[in-house]
């Protein structure tokens, strides 16, 4: 049943999981500072933040169980806490290998985050507004890019990228105070068991989420990398990573109304956002200067990096007797892709080019797109 304060549920589950994606998009923003004072190469920073999201898979399904266990609201507190402690820990690295334990660390919150915030908002909002509130949560990584592309110029070009982690560290203290009050619940709502159809269609979908970020991830960590090296400034990149942000905001609030209002054409409104993103990701390796490239950002950012939220209230809407284990299992996939993405990316930049790792990128964003398809049909015959 919904909690008696709908928009402080949705409020706490954004900054939950906008903190949670907040880290990699960071270090991906700060790169070119950080690599000036620590010394290490794209290889070393996609590493890092494949380890990530190494964690992040890690702890997703044992998230989405603790997520049930503690409530939404806790397990947010839980996440945030950790996440406090790993942008702390990243400020005061003085080598790439901490900052790497650290941003693992870091990847375990983001693991607990994402099922607890989505069992809140399966809990605390009503269900003609989920579409809505799932795009507005999953906005959190457009926000964290748009936080991270500010970040760059406001305080990384100014006093130095640590205390840009410890500011970002800090955003958490609301959500850990809140895991201390009371929070009301109407009734409390009986959790059900997933059939093993249903698991089976979840691991498809799975599977489709982790050939979609392989996109969003190499993104969220090369994108100002990229920029640069197509002849845009630093700052200009940043400012280019705002924008971008603010339309993909957009964008994953208008496919949730969407979603809201069409609750028969998820599966087809999810493939046709992949089948846009390849474009986008192939317009990134082929422009260059600051218009086209914004052109080609604002594509990307309203498509390829749109769907989450769509994706995870398909998923809610579908799953309702367990939404925080279902929305852990598409989790392991939603952050394998991250594992693979920048690793990968990185590898094919430093032995080929940006060009040809856009496009490689915009391949799995095209394949994303029928495995999805696949994946989402399974999961309407499962959940009828």
């Amino acid at each position: 049943m919904p909690t008696s304060r709908p928009y402080r549920t949705l409020a706490a589950g954004t900054l939950s999981i906008s903190l949670g994606a907040l880290p990699v998009f960071l270090l991906g923003a700060m790169a070119v500072l950080i690599r000036e004072e620590l010394h290490f190469g794209e290889v070393a920073l996609g590493a890092i933040a494949s380890a990530y999201y190494a964690s992040s898979a890690a702890l997703s399904i044992p998230g989405g169980a603790i997520a049930e266990r503690l409530g939404g609201r806790r397990g947010m507190a839980l996440a945030a806490a950790i996440t406090l402690g790993s942008m702390l820990g990243v400020a005061a690295s003085r080598s790439v290998w901490m900052i790497g334990l650290f941003m693992v660390t870091a990847g375990v919150a983001n693991g607990i985050a994402l099922p607890a915030s989505n069992l809140a908002l399966a809990r605390g909002i009503p269900v003609r507004r989920q579409g809505v509130a799932f795009g507005l949560k999953q906005s959190s990584g457009p926000i964290a890019t748009l936080l991270a592309g500010a970040a760059l110029p406001l305080i990384g070009l100014t006093v130095g990228w640590r205390p840009s982690f410890v500011i970002a560290g800090l955003a958490g203290l609301p959500l850990i105070a809140l895991g201390f009050k009371r929070w009301t619940v109407s009734a409390k709502t009986e959790r059900g068991q997933l059939s093993s159809d249903h698991r089976r269609a979840l691991l498809v979908l799975a599977l489709g989420a982790t050939l979609a970020v392989i996109g969003g991830s190499s993104l969220a960590a090369f994108y100002v990398s990229s920029a640069v090296a197509s002849g845009v400034a630093p700052a200009t990149a940043g400012a280019l990573l705002s924008v971008g942000s603010v339309f993909g905001i957009a964008g994953r609030i208008g496919w949730g109304y969407l979603g809201d209002q069409h609750r028969n054409r998820h599966v087809i409104m999810l493939a046709l956002i992949m089948s846009l993103g390849a474009v986008g990701y192939v317009l990134l390796g082929q422009v260059s200067g600051t218009a086209s490239l914004g052109l080609a950002t604002l594509v990307t950012f309203m498509s390829g990096w749109a769907w989450p939220g769509l994706f995870n209230f398909a998923v809610v809407v579908r799953s309702a007797a367990a939404p925080g284990v279902a929305t852990g299992i598409v989790g392991t996939g939603l952050y394998s892709g991250g594992i693979i993405g920048p690793l990968a990316f990185g590898w094919i930049v430093e032995n080929a080019s940006y060009q040809t790792a856009w496009s490689l990128v915009a391949a799995a964003s095209f394949t994303a797109a029928g495995v999805m398809y696949l994946g989402g049909r399974k999961l309407e015959r499962a959940s009828h």
